[in-house]
């Protein structure tokens, strides 16, 4: 017997779900979203660790997404910047002290390196790495080459005036089965091994 009957309320019209369809919608949405963390959540990045490893030996920094030629989306290896950095604790402190940028707990105030490090400059012919303001060199400095692999992929789905279109292209086919030999291996990713998902 349901809560409306109970309450003596079967024929009254109702202004929305009652509390009970709400609390078990919410319930519905609860075991899903716990299971979007628990089992969908980590497959997010699964070209990650191989994307890294082509990148590696290929330097091709991007894999394109399609379903039978039409772009679905791309994951992009996040790369390192080329970054300036203290290589010579002693050496830089030394060059503080001169500059007058020492905290009383003697170290160089990070400002300071903040400002120097956003200013340094490598000579290519000599290696030296110089102040681009004041032209001096600056000791204890390293120059550190960026383009390799942080450990981050970043996806963007493929977008037409605004609208990520590669989102719909892949919900199509997700729900029509075309995907479901790729998922075999990853049974909580099938559209019929979802929570709420229909067995029709």
């Amino acid at each position: 017997m349901s809560n409306d009957v109970a309450d003596g309320n079967q024929g009254e019209k109702s202004d929305g779900p009652s509390l009970q369809k709400l609390g078990l919608i919410g319930a519905v949405a609860r075991a899903m979203a716990e299971h979007q963390t628990a089992k969908i959540k980590p497959r997010e990045n699964a070209p990650r660790e191989a994307l890294t490893k082509v990148f590696g030996s290929s330097k091709q920094p991007t894999l394109v997404v399609d379903i039978d030629g039409e772009e679905v989306g791309q994951y992009t290896v996040g790369l390192t910047k080329d970054t300036f950095q203290i290589g010579d604790p002693a050496a830089f402190e030394a060059f503080a002290v001169e500059k007058n940028e020492i905290d009383i707990v003697i170290t160089p105030k990070p400002s300071f390196v903040a400002a120097v490090l956003a200013r340094a400059r490598r000579n290519p012919e000599t290696g030296a790495i110089f102040d681009s303001q004041t032209g001096e060199e600056i000791p204890g400095v390293t120059f550190v080459p960026g383009g390799k692999p942080n450990g981050t992929v970043r996806w963007t789905w493929k977008t037409f005036r605004g609208q990520a279109i590669g989102k719909d292209v892949l919900m199509a086919a997700y729900r029509t089965g075309r995907l479901n030999e790729y998922l075999t291996e990853t049974p909580e990713l099938l559209p019929k091994a979802q929570p709420g998902a229909s067995a029709d």
